[in-house]
């Protein structure tokens, strides 16, 4: 078997504070199936988004060690949170390709938007970072010569900490009374201008579809495109498997790890990825 083969055949691991990141392996699943996986969870320390950069670190750190010992061919961070805090700094430690979600939803969104007016929701510490902000502009400057959209570089961004919201769904979503009412609170503050939403948290789109009813009929708005950077982000894995011919073409493997009680992830992950859809995957506690 060449070396290249051997590669092809190891996971890719994926990898989030909690099962937010469950969107992007979703994703993973839909435009990669032969692909072996490994998801890594840091459920009992979450919320990541009200730590602080050395916390998120030291975590991070944590995490990629483990899934680089279990021979991944490639990390993907399914977290806005790490990906704004940890990301450059995982790439300069690491020989390993690493993909995030913040550059892919920023395409995803400029692509999309018609009059250059982008809200953002997040968590604290994403939205504090400005890593979206930066990465727009950063994409703009760099394509002003031939994107159509955004070829003056001047994009309106606006921006909201949402904090209550990855503990309530990390926590099953539809156990709150009140879920509608903290959702509402949020997404009533959107710009009337803004013709783009990004998700910029992973857990977001695990209730896309509150999002969108209470944009729809609840919330004087202007919304067209909800940008879930999952999409994104799982076709850039593709791309680069392709082009450095890594593709797996076996049978694939899911292994699901979580610092949570093992009962408690069992009950949430259910809800996430359930099993008479995706019935292939195996749970296990990982203390980190």
């Amino acid at each position: 078997m060449s070396i290249i083969s051997d590669i092809s055949n190891m996971p890719i691991g994926v990898f989030d504070s909690g099962f937010g990141g469950l969107t992007v392996l979703k994703q993973l699943l839909k435009i990669l199936p032969n692909e072996n996986y490994i998801y890594l969870g840091d459920n009992i320390n979450i919320p990541y988004g009200d730590k602080t950069k050395e916390e998120i670190e030291k975590l991070t750190f944590k995490m990629a060690d483990f899934l680089i010992n279990q021979k991944c061919k490639m990390l993907v961070i399914a977290c806005n949170t790490i990906s704004a805090c940890s990301y450059s700094i995982l790439k300069d430690k690491y020989q390993i390709p690493i993909i995030e979600v913040i550059s892919n939803g920023v395409k995803d969104a400029l692509n999309n938007t018609k009059n250059n007016n982008i809200y953002i929701i997040g968590t604290e510490f994403t939205i504090q970072s400005n890593a979206y902000k930066n990465e727009i502009n950063k994409y703009n400057k760099a394509n002003k010569n031939n994107n159509k959209i955004n070829k003056n570089n001047k994009v309106k961004i606006t921006q909201l900490a949402c904090r209550k919201l990855c503990p309530m769904i990390e926590n099953d979503w539809s156990s709150y009374d009140n879920r509608l009412e903290v959702l509402n609170s949020y997404l009533e503050n959107i710009d009337e201008n803004s013709d783009t939403l990004i998700l910029a948290c992973t857990h977001y789109t695990h209730i896309l579809d509150d999002i969108k009813n209470l944009l729809q009929n609840n919330i004087k708005n202007n919304v067209k495109n909800i940008i879930d950077p999952a999409y994104y982000t799982a076709a850039s894995v593709k791309q680069y498997l392709e082009k450095n011919n890594l593709l797996n073409n076996n049978n694939n493997n899911i292994k699901i790890y979580t610092t949570e009680n093992i009962q408690k992830a069992n009950r949430i992950i259910d809800i996430f990825l359930p099993k008479e859809i995706y019935n292939n995957y195996a749970i296990k506690h990982l203390n980190l």
